[in-house]
């Protein structure tokens, strides 16, 4: 053997194989885990007070990232709930059934609501100001006349976002008439992002409301599994697709089909197992600007954002916006451990005979480790519905780094100064 070569043991380790990675992997995987429980256990009691802002500002933008990335691709097909129906009016629909003044002809609801009753509903909701009259409390028109003798005689249960319906009671005029809450939930930037959890003596949201008559939950079930700490639960958003009256197409949400209300009246929609005892959603798309609310992915209609609250729900089956403890500190441990040893193990391997290793590790590693960890984080999203923000254990990498070296370095100075070898 050349007596120039370096013995074996001082040779460097071969990336991806060497234990070295994965030893340097857990050890700051638990320092990570360390100081995630640190800070949430700070934020949890405000004891930042306002600079608490500087920690959850950025958390909302990592999730946010997410719910764009996720909002031109298609979600899992999840399979034993029925069937879902947006009944929307487009413009076609709005001027060709009513195309005088902004309230939609009640007359035309009336036979939009008769011809929903040929597909035996689950459930329907109408997203529409249905409180009062026409003319706000005078007289019925002729379409109010027609509209209240059709709601005498609904046998499905419909969900309106009002207490009253044409100036009366919705127990005076149907017992199947329900109220639901149809506001969604507004983070302090003004952006519609979560279905609420129900307060004790208000209605339920609509889209959970709509998910429990899908699911066959009673009330006092769809309010236990909505229970819990938090303010809601995040809408995954995902395109709506239009199609035209003849052109067909795949929605990014299985179990979804879209409708205008015109097609719908003109049968459109053909009678089968799958839209007999299917749960439908009824609101205007036209004028857009209308009912237009800001959100993570952009400017979207009403109707578009309780579609996609119900099939957030329908599709991931759980109302929680966050696992249990435990599980998420399994989750997130495991996902930090495996970031961390891939950006260790890439790093170390191209870096390896490089003059400038240190210098650019320590550039490198923390974006290394946030793309893979957000692209964990998609992936979580994807398959569970679960918004696990991927900056998170970046930051408290960062900041127990920090700490870990300045506690060193103020135990080199100690040493210093009494006179010992650093």
């Amino acid at each position: 053997m050349d007596s120039r070569s370096p013995p074996a043991s001082a040779q460097p380790p071969r990336p991806w194989r060497s234990s070295a990675h994965a030893q340097k992997a857990l050890k700051h995987t638990l320092l990570v885990v360390l100081v995630m429980l640190l800070l949430s256990f700070v934020l949890a009691h405000n004891l930042l007070g306002p600079f608490s802002s500087f920690i959850k500002l950025p958390q909302g933008t990592a999730l946010d990232q997410l719910t764009r990335t996720l909002y031109h691709f298609g979600a899992p097909a999840r399979g034993g709930f029925p069937l879902v129906v947006l009944v929307e009016l487009d413009q076609r629909s709005v001027e060709r059934l009513s195309p005088q003044g902004y309230v939609f002809n009640r007359g035309q609801m009336a036979r939009i609501l008769t011809k929903l009753m040929e597909y035996r509903p689950r459930a329907v909701f109408l997203d529409f100001d249905l409180s009062q009259p026409t003319n706000e409390g005078g007289r019925y028109s002729a379409g109010d006349a027609q509209l209240l003798h059709t709601l005498r005689g609904i046998s499905f249960p419909l969900l309106l976002p009002d207490p009253q319906v044409l100036g009366l009671p919705l127990a005076q005029v149907n017992p199947h008439l329900q109220p639901v809450a149809a506001q969604i939930l507004y983070d302090s930037d003004g952006q519609a992002r979560m279905i609420p959890r129900p307060r004790s003596g208000h209605p339920l949201p609509a889209a959970l409301a709509l998910y429990c008559a899908g699911a066959g939950l009673d009330e006092t079930r769809c309010r236990e599994i909505a229970g819990g700490s938090g303010e809601g639960k995040r809408i995954v958003f995902r395109e709506v697709r239009r199609y035209g009256p003849t052109s067909e197409g795949a929605q990014l949400w299985p179990g979804l089909t879209v409708v205008g209300a015109l097609e719908l009246l003109e049968g459109t929609l053909a009678r089968s197992p799958q839209t007999e005892g299917a749960l439908f959603l009824v609101g205007r798309t036209f004028p857009l600007a209308d009912d237009a609310h800001f959100t993570p992915v952009g400017p979207l209609q009403g109707i578009d954002i309780h579609t996609n609250a119900l099939m957030t729900l329908a599709t991931y089956r759980h109302f929680s916006e966050v696992l249990r403890l435990g599980p998420v500190l399994l989750v997130l441990a495991g996902l930090v451990f495996i970031s961390l040893w891939l950006t260790y193990g890439l790093l170390d391997g191209v870096l390896q005979a490089s003059r400038w290793r240190d210098l650019t590790k320590s550039l490198l590693e923390t974006a290394v480790a946030g793309w893979f960890l957000f692209f964990a984080g998609v992936l979580v999203l994807q398959v569970y519905g679960q918004f696990l923000d991927y900056l998170f254990p970046i930051l408290a990498f960062q900041l127990g780094m920090l700490a870990a070296k300045a506690f060193k370095g103020g135990k080199r100075n100690e040493r210093t100064l009494k006179g010992e070898k650093p």
